[in-house]
């Protein structure tokens, strides 16, 4: 199972109009290819980043998805018309999930995400790991993680993924005093982050 995001940044000053505009285009999206991508936005982070996500099972299946809309030219001038909005290309990323900790029914209402790149030599240990990681935040916090990693455009990444109902949710989880197991898992860690890869951002559900 793959996890497909378009991440865009907005130009300063025009998240306020490039939201609905945003929505509105995925909709539009839907229609044409039958499919529910969803909208997110960046609350906590690098503020006027919004993407979209989608699920998939095969890379092909994402590239018939694609041709159905670049064969649209409505939809096609649309998105031209969008793109004055955005402060450079767009990024695409299908990442790969490797674990899913909890039950992941539906698009979650908010996410917490944090991503590092890892040594290569160390990639099967920190895979088992953030697996681990997954398994005691969930335990700990009741909120469903996943697991997923990218080969592109930072090879060896791997992201852990909070999917949440709310903010509310990320809150109460976050208000709670660490758990000892959670603890015990960071000192275990196979090895460093590379330096300066670790992210962190939590974003909303706008669509």
């Amino acid at each position: 199972m793959f996890m497909f995001n378009r991440h865009i940044q907005v130009k300063p000053g025009q998240s306020a109009e490039a939201v609905p505009e945003l929505i509105d285009l995925i909709a539009r999206a839907n229609s044409i290819t039958g499919r529910q991508a969803t909208v997110y936005t960046v609350v906590l982070g690098s503020v006027g980043r919004m993407w979209v996500a989608d699920m998939f099972s095969t890379h092909g299946e994402l590239m018939a998805m694609n041709a159905q809309l670049i064969g649209d030219a409505d939809f096609m001038a649309a998105q031209r018309s969008f793109a004055e909005r955005l402060d450079g290309p767009a990024g695409d990323f299908m990442a790969r999930v490797t674990h899913v900790a909890g039950s992941l029914r539906e698009p979650p209402g908010a996410v917490a995400v944090t991503t590092w790149q890892v040594d290569p030599r160390q990639w099967a240990a920190s895979l088992a790991w953030s697996h681990q990681m997954a398994d005691a935040q969930h335990a700990a916090s009741g909120i469903t993680q996943t697991i997923f990693n990218l080969s592109e455009p930072i090879p060896f990444t791997l992201g852990l993924c909070a999917n949440a109902g709310s903010l509310d949710d990320i809150d109460a989880a976050r208000s709670a005093p660490p758990d000892a197991s959670i603890l015990q898992l960071l000192e275990s860690a196979p090895g460093a982050p590379t330096s300066g890869s670790m992210e962190g951002l939590v974003a909303i559900r706008v669509a």
